[in-house]
């Protein structure tokens, strides 16, 4: 009888050790310290060179939006992670340009090699999408992609000694996907260098003279003009335009 009560009292002492450790086992790697991105100060994103928060890193705070990097880094990011409370933009080429890729606060991400040649830091994720943000008060600025993204150019208008037209001319160069007129005039553009021509829009065979962007306006140039804009001037009327 004494030998039966001693085994029940062993018996029920080992469950109640092995249940004990089993719940130790299971709360563990909710516990245990994440290595990956470990070493990322706090309010910074931080860019590896390799996978995984590996590698050699780079830190930028929320001011330090970069539309291009130097050429150890350019096209090298493999992962990041954001620890900021903003909304991280990658982008594919310089200048906020090519393939976007948005990072959540406080999350990380992967990238194949060449995908991260440039970033900003916003509020909202919706402003991942627009580069406007970059021209300066009381100039007319275009660029290279539609919504304000790719090699921004800001003009500095100046008369034309042969047309008498205040604006800038830009004959073959890149000609703009997308515009700012961040000016208190209205912008006038033309398919000739010389401030004239215009355009025929082949889906109803109408006949446009200059494209017009209103003052504080930004826009996607659509069709047909987007192809074939190779100058502009500012006026104060839009009657004035050629």
């Amino acid at each position: 009888m004494t030998d039966f009560r001693f085994d029940l009292r062993r018996g029920a002492l080992i469950t109640a050790v092995l249940a004990l450790l089993c719940s130790v086992f299971y709360v563990l790697p909710a516990n245990a310290e994440p290595t990956d991105y470990a070493d990322c100060p706090a309010a910074t994103l931080c860019l590896y060179s390799g996978p995984d928060g590996t590698g050699v890193r780079q830190d930028f705070t929320d001011r330090q939006n970069l539309e291009g990097y130097e050429p150890a880094w350019d096209g090298k990011i493999l992962s990041a992670k954001n620890n900021t409370a903003l909304w991280a933009c990658v982008y594919g080429d310089p200048a906020y340009g090519g393939v976007l890729q948005t990072v959540k606060p406080g999350n990380p991400d992967a990238y194949a090699p060449g995908a991260v040649r440039s970033h900003k830091l916003v509020p909202t994720r919706a402003r991942c999408f627009t580069g406007y943000e970059r021209c300066p008060d009381n100039r007319v600025c275009t660029f290279t992609e539609p919504n304000g993204r790719g090699a921004m150019t800001v003009h500095l208008p100046k008369t034309d000694p042969v047309t008498q037209n205040y604006g800038n001319s830009y004959g073959t160069g890149p000609m703009p996907k997308s515009v700012w007129n961040h000016t208190q005039k209205h912008v006038c553009f033309y398919p000739e260098p010389t401030f004239s021509g215009g355009w025929t829009d082949k889906a109803d065979s109408k006949r446009y003279g200059a494209y017009v962007v209103l003052r504080g306006n930004s826009i996607t140039v659509p069709e047909p003009f987007v192809t074939s804009l190779r100058s502009h001037e500012l006026v104060d009327g839009t009657a004035a335009c050629q």
